[in-house]
């Protein structure tokens, strides 16, 4: 009968593993509060735990690659392996607290592992997680720019049937040059190369307005997210993805100086838009819907469990950028057409920290 492998859930059992192997060898509407864990606070128990475990399992995944002839017996839960292969890539080669980094870059990779019932072995998950180190290495080679460090990678379930389970691995690479100031919004959105502009019924060449709100909010997270040498970790089973809509009540302006006049009616940008006319939303406005963006996202959604129960209490990691109005998947802005409307969706990604200050990661990299 096949040991089955410990899973996540257990959190004393993971304790206990882990000093067996010990011994052999995450205001007001006005601007968004920082999220601060102070560096070097106290890890609690089950944290440690949860810790312990990724180490534990990323310890057999060396000691199975670098012993090819070596059949460990073990087995392992779909979910729970999804999650000890993002846990255990992000603890090891992810960058997102370690150093600011600006110029991201995202795509996504897959890896295929055979399963039994609803388990996979660890000789397959071992062999997968050293392909999808492979590939998330990949991604990072051919992002542009220099200095490129993995940021973080999310990995989800693609597809699975009675034999197997599709992996997809969403790679978020960034260069590890230090920002400038912040205030991403000037003239130059107007009338220079950026030539702002929001979807509507014709074509014009610039960038669009939740583009361009996705970009600066993923570029600065480094000002509001005080947390250093930290491991970003999901929960097993669960979607890490928040869905914003602008439409929705809950984002409705309460301090607007003059409702009903399409400006500044919700904190993301939901305005009227007439047909022939493609109005475009001023550098003051566009920096104000910044600032909105980011107190929905820092102080907002990490604090409503009603509305958003799979980021309470979780640090915000990054906006996918993404998005395909076609299946209502991502981040994208887009026309009500019934109602001539512009209104933004923005899919999120929120997960826990665990601190670990002493585990520098690895470029992943030639590594």
């Amino acid at each position: 009968m096949k040991k089955s492998f410990l899973t996540i859930i257990s959190v004393a059992a993971i304790m206990i593993a882990a000093l067996t192997i010990n011994s052999c060898t995450k205001q007001e509407s006005g601007e968004p509060a920082v999220m601060q864990k102070e560096t070097g606070s106290q890890v609690t128990a089950e944290e440690k735990a949860i810790l312990n475990s990724i180490l534990i399992f990323r310890e057999k995944v060396e000691y199975i690659t670098e012993n090819p002839g070596f059949k460990s017996g073990e087995d392992v839960e779909v979910d729970s392996a999804i999650w000890y292969l993002d846990a255990s890539l992000n603890l090891s080669h992810a960058f997102i607290s370690w150093t600011p980094m600006i110029n991201f870059y995202q795509d996504s990779v897959f890896v295929t592992i055979p399963k039994t019932g609803e388990n996979v072995s660890m000789d397959d998950l071992a062999a997968a997680y050293t392909e999808l180190k492979q590939k998330v290495a990949d991604v990072c080679v051919a992002a542009p720019g220099t200095d490129k460090e993995l940021y973080i990678a999310s990995l989800s379930k693609k597809e699975e049937n009675a034999n197997k389970v599709t992996v997809k691995a969403y790679a978020t690479v960034g260069e590890t040059t230090p920002p400038g100031d912040e205030e991403p919004f000037d003239m130059a959105w107007m009338y220079g190369d950026e030539k702002g502009i929001d979807p509507g019924p014709d074509q014009y060449d610039g960038s669009d307005a939740c583009t361009e709100l996705t970009y600066w909010t993923n570029y600065y997270r480094y000002l509001y997210v005080d947390e250093e040498n930290m491991v970003y970790i999901g929960t097993a089973g669960e979607d890490p993805y928040t869905k914003l809509y602008s439409e929705l009540n809950v984002f409705v302006n309460p301090d607007d100086p003059q409702p009903g006049d399409n400006y500044y009616e919700h904190l993301l940008i939901y305005q009227y838009q007439q047909w022939g006319y493609h109005e475009l939303i001023d550098v003051d406005a566009m920096n104000w819907y910044y600032h909105k963006l980011n107190y929905v996202i820092y102080d907002m959604v990490p604090n409503n469990a009603q509305e958003w129960p799979n980021a309470y209490h979780k640090t915000f990691i990054t906006i996918y950028d993404l998005g395909d109005p076609a299946t209502g998947e991502g981040t994208f802005g887009t026309m009500d057409n019934e109602n001539l409307i512009i209104k933004h969706q923005y899919k999120v990604e929120y997960r826990k920290g665990i601190h670990i200050e002493d585990k520098t990661p690895e470029s992943i990299v030639g590594n």
